[in-house]
């Protein structure tokens, strides 16, 4: 784990990083097989249904496509719905970082039951527009995958995906569900001589429909956006801007910790991006945001005061007031800026340790003074700046703790390498994986 390397990919706390917990990513896991299961049972047992009371023709192969090709729809329409980032379902699935895995997991597994369809239905030996249609909506629905798991892929180096490209491209995903739903009421099907499996397939599609045009068009009046106006900006370091918004925006209601996806009127792009808001509650939002790449390079000298900002959020469950009194923080780099609003916001119930590893120690003189206001104003937080290029890398061990682990929450911000050893030592120690909270730092 190299803290130093790692803090040069992520700016402010980019990539919809909502919050979770190990235990939390457990319940996310939990709550994700049990929506999966959900689905597939209550599809398997209408299909039974239908089968026992349908009049028409069918063969075991027609039959199983059908079931896989209807399955894929219902899946892809369950997508859509949770795109439209509905609050019940950020919360159920532990944050929205958990439910964008969801969605990703989904939307793969969709198309690997559209690719075995495509080969497994049967064919008639003319290109019918059936069949023409179908073959639309295969390579449709391949593309997407594509394009969702590009920024994993393991060619991701060579052929760069930018984030707005990547983020428009899953704005047609309604357009895909429309061509499925064509394709099948072009052939004779089981579905379409099945009144019941007609309900549930096309019931299921127009919810997703629903979904997608709610998001695509009626979000931006309904959902949790507002304008704000930029108040000010400052430098605090030469890779790090400091972005405050108006006076209204201390009346947002937030959980100190959470991010906010934002886009400026007048600034480099108009292209809308995630970061932590980094003060407290009840405070004006003040974005803290590192320089990692070309959106927030340019960001650094280009965000005129008084520009209009389009904030969408909160969102994020990487909250404080979820852990046990006794708390240790473990922040690398600019991951310290969820702590920043968290630290504003202890009270007398909250006793905790930050240790903020940083590449040198004159990088943590970007927030010592303020971090210290907060001790000096009463809250029970106890900082450590920790300079691996003095000391090496972090070690949970060499911590001296006063209550000891065994008694805190811990939670963890940082790049991913960093986490990553963090949590491996914090479970060589023991820490119960329900007391530790983590930062997952991607949305893609």
């Amino acid at each position: 784990m190299s803290p130093t390397s790692g803090q040069k990919r992520f700016s402010g706390r980019p990539a919809w990083a909502g919050a979770a917990t190990r235990s939390n990513s457990r319940r996310a896991l939990r709550s994700r097989a049990l929506l999966l299961a959900a689905i597939v049972a209550v599809h398997s047992t209408i299909w039974v249904l239908g089968l026992l009371v349908t009049d028409a023709e069918l063969t075991l192969r027609q039959a199983g496509a059908e079931f896989g090709a209807t399955l894929a729809l219902v899946l892809a329409s369950v997508n859509l719905v949770l795109a439209a980032r509905v609050r019940v379902l950020e919360r159920w699935l532990d944050g929205l970082d958990k439910l964008f895995i969801t969605h990703r997991l989904i939307g793969i597994t969709v198309g690997l039951i559209v690719i075995v369809h495509a080969f497994g239905i049967p064919k008639s030996d003319e290109y019918t527009l059936a069949r023409l249609g179908g073959l639309v909506v295969l390579i449709a629905l391949v593309g997407s995958v594509i394009v969702a798991a590009a920024p994993r892929a393991p060619w991701r180096r060579l052929v760069p995906l930018r984030y707005d490209l990547w983020k428009s491209a899953h704005r047609f995903q309604g357009f895909i569900i429309v061509a499925a739903v064509v394709h099948s009421r072009l052939p004779e099907t089981i579905v379409g001589e099945t009144p019941l499996l007609m309900v549930y397939i096309y019931g299921f599609a127009a919810v997703g429909l629903a979904a997608w045009v709610y998001r695509e068009v009626l979000f931006g009046r309904l959902g949790p956006v507002s304008t704000h106006a930029v108040e000010a900006t400052g430098h605090p370091a030469d890779d790090v801007i400091e972005v405050r918004l108006d006076a209204e925006s201390a009346r947002l209601e937030r959980a100190p910790g959470q991010f906010a996806a934002i886009s400026f009127a007048e600034g480099p792009s108009a292209e809308q991006h995630p970061f932590t808001i980094s003060s407290p509650p009840g405070e004006q939002v003040r974005f803290s945001i590192k320089a990692s790449g070309d959106f927030t390079d340019r960001l650094l000298g280009d965000v005129p005061v008084g520009s209009a900002v389009r904030l969408e959020g909160p969102y994020g469950r990487f909250d404080h007031r979820r852990g046990l009194p006794h708390q240790l923080w473990l922040a690398g780099g600019i991951g310290i800026t969820p702590f920043l609003a968290m630290a504003g916001d202890l009270d007398a119930s909250h006793d905790v340790t930050l240790v903020w590893s940083v590449s040198d120690a004159r990088e943590a003189e970007v927030y010592a003074e303020e971090l210290a206001s907060r001790v000096a104003g009463g809250a029970k937080l106890d900082v450590h700046v920790h300079p691996s290029s003095e000391r090496g890398h972090l070690e949970i061990a060499s911590l001296d703790l006063d209550p000891p682990l065994a008694s805190r929450s811990v939670f963890v911000c940082g790049p991913v390498e960093m986490r990553r050893s963090l949590l491996e030592q914090l479970s060589e120690e023991g820490v119960p994986e329900e007391e530790t909270y983590f930062e997952e730092f991607r949305l893609r």
